[in-house]
């Protein structure tokens, strides 16, 4: 990465233009795997996992007790088969088995002997944590749809972002046979399914091949070449369940320049999260951390200059404004610049880069998960939040004016492309490393109330 000019930054915040460039086009589709399967599983409550599966409802015609419902569970749990009522006109049956599907690890009951509800066995738990595929709370894109503010792009290697959602989340390539399989949520709603992906990455690191749209647009992103494919890695939840991430050493991304649909272009407002692990957050090279970045982007692999992407970054770089002491910090690349936000005068090209106080750098406690929150009318202002996924609320690093520059108007308005990556920069640079579990794009600004009710259910989830 190379200094490509100097100038100076006013108060509102700082910029640095570099110059790290390259070539590509955006990879066709990766094979699409056959789904894992999604299985419903005995409710279950608490780190022992123990609990009973619910009661079945009034049989029909002698039909037996219903499924038992999805359980968010401990490890190992032992479930039981709901219990069976008898309708009118014969016996009712055992509760249904519940197989295992994803979630932190409520086993799997069998069913019932017929005309009563009995017991069921308990299941084992899959490497990754196995049962009940049950997620807490109103998801994100239910959210944001309540408040008028719907999510144009959804991702997520966790779960489902819409209560009704139950299909793809990832696909995943086997080194060993160069096979790919698409990852489920494990029930509508659900969280993923373990089940599929243990037992197909058994014994071998899987590589991430396609990250699926769940907002209904076709914005998937995709990576065709193996050596540029980000690997699956796992988190460690209280109850010691384990969910999969995204992993990019560096020079690994994802991404979908050309195929995208409502992505805010132009001065257009937008509002963007991601969920990223801060341990993982790092440089590749050595000397710098550009760029993990999570959103809209060119619309091809270039650099058009400033204002032409609003990407959400997370990391430890330093030639532009950064946040206070050593990050990593959660910023906002605009292009020629990532921004922490803040006044100052910064002359670039002499290692003076403005500092935003008010952007701290971020290490939780383990599982030292972060929250990355950024948003713009696109003419005049940005606002930058962060926060601890695990707990908590959000805060504001910034809220005040676009960047700028020599040239006044560089970024005001900006000049928005449409394009979408997680890994990498508008002009492809990849050289920072980072670790994604969800993210979204909304083709406007989010109200603090929206803000707010994420956060309070992203930490239902990343505990």
């Amino acid at each position: 990465m190379r200094l490509r000019s100097s100038f100076l930054i006013v108060p509102s915040a700082v910029l640095l233009v570099i110059g790290c460039s390259s070539s590509g086009s955006t990879p066709a589709d990766g094979a699409s795997g056959s789904p894992g399967a999604s299985g419903s599983a005995g409710h279950a409550n608490g780190a022992s996992g123990s609990a009973n599966g619910a009661a079945g409802s009034l049989g029909v015609s002698g039909a037996g007790g219903a499924t038992g419902a999805a359980g968010h569970a401990g490890v190992s749990g032992t479930g039981a088969g709901g219990a069976g009522t008898a309708g009118s006109g014969g016996s009712a049956t055992g509760g249904a088995s519940g197989s295992s599907g994803s979630g932190p690890g409520g086993a799997s009951g069998s069913s019932g002997a017929s005309g009563s509800g009995g017991a069921g066995t308990a299941g084992a738990s899959g490497s990754g944590g196995s049962g009940g595929g049950a997620q807490p709370g109103i998801p994100p894109g239910d959210i944001a749809a309540a408040a008028g503010t719907p999510l144009v792009a959804a991702h997520s290697v966790t779960r489902a972002l819409y209560a009704a959602y139950s299909g793809k989340l990832f696909q995943v390539r086997r080194p060993t046979d160069g096979k790919t399989q698409d990852i489920n949520t494990a029930s509508a709603g659900g969280l993923v399914d373990l089940t599929a992906l243990n037992a197909f990455c058994s014994g071998t690191t899987c590589t991430v091949t396609r990250l699926y749209d769940q907002a209904g647009n076709g914005n998937d992103m995709s990576q065709n070449t193996v050596a540029n494919q980000p690997t699956v890695g796992f988190w460690t939840a209280a109850n010691q369940a384990k969910y999969p991430i995204i992993v990019s050493k560096g020079y690994q991304w994802l991404r979908n320049r050309t195929a995208v649909k409502k992505i805010p272009t132009g001065s257009n407002p937008q509002t963007e999260y991601f969920v990223v692990h801060g341990d993982y957050a790092g440089r590749a090279d050595g000397t710098n951390g550009c760029c993990y970045d999570y959103g809209n982007m060119e619309n091809h692999i270039g650099d058009d200059g400033p204002g032409t992407m609003t990407a959400l970054y997370f990391g430890d770089a330093t030639d532009w404004t950064r946040g206070a002491g050593n990050g990593p910090w959660v910023m906002l690349d605009m292009e020629n610049g990532v921004f922490a936000g803040g006044g100052g005068i910064a002359i670039l090209n002499q290692g003076q880069a403005s500092v935003n106080s008010n952007d701290p750098s971020l290490k939780f406690p383990s599982p030292n998960i972060i929250t990355g929150l950024a948003k713009t009318d696109g003419k005049t202002s940005f606002e930058i939040k962060y926060g601890n996924a695990s707990s908590g609320a959000l805060s504001v690093a910034w809220n005040g004016s676009l960047p700028t520059h020599s040239n006044p108007t560089s970024y005001i308005p900006l000049q928005q492309q449409g394009g979408i990556s997680l890994g990498e920069g508008g002009d492809g640079s990849a050289m920072g490393t980072g670790a994604f579990s969800e993210g979204v794009i909304i083709a406007a600004q989010t109200s603090d109330a929206t803000d707010n009710a994420i956060q309070t259910n992203l930490t239902s989830v990343y505990k």
